[in-house]
């Protein structure tokens, strides 16, 4: 972390809070929701207003600039971006891995059929697939 004010592209600058949740009012009328502590913006008119606020001990140090963590980047303000690009990439990478020519996957064979339920045992026994009877049953219905 930075701890120049200049942002980083995707960066956003993060303000702290004494208070776990917190509101401030901007003089536009909007609302910083401080929630666990926290408050990120890449908005230049809010950190313009919040820099000048905590300059001037405006919210008596409550609302602080930690010189450690200045800015904060989307995957840390939302861990389950950072969760959701990785198993992205692993689907990508076992996509590409399935589609190389070069991986080779062996050959199978179809195996005896096996019936599901006493209704198939008699034309699976017979050495058919069991639609055979439905089939022939239904054929032979009148409408």
């Amino acid at each position: 972390m930075s701890t120049s004010t200049a942002q980083t592209d995707g960066a956003k600058r993060l303000y702290k809070s004494t208070i776990k949740f917190n509101n401030v009012i901007f003089p536009n009328g909007h609302v910083a929701h401080f929630k666990g502590g926290m408050y990120a913006t890449d908005n230049p008119a809010y950190i313009a207003y919040l820099d000048k606020e905590i300059a001037e001990n405006g919210f008596g140090g409550i609302i602080f600039i930690d010189p450690n963590a200045t800015t904060i980047t989307a995957e840390q303000e939302n861990p389950m971006l950072a969760l959701r690009k990785k198993f992205y990439e692993e689907f990508q990478a076992e996509k590409q891995a399935q589609i190389n020519p070069g991986n080779d996957m062996g050959t199978s064979e179809q195996g005896k059929l096996n019936p599901a339920s006493t209704t198939d045992i008699a034309p699976v026994a017979l050495g058919g697939d069991g639609a055979a009877s439905l089939r022939a049953a239904v054929s032979g219905r009148k409408s």
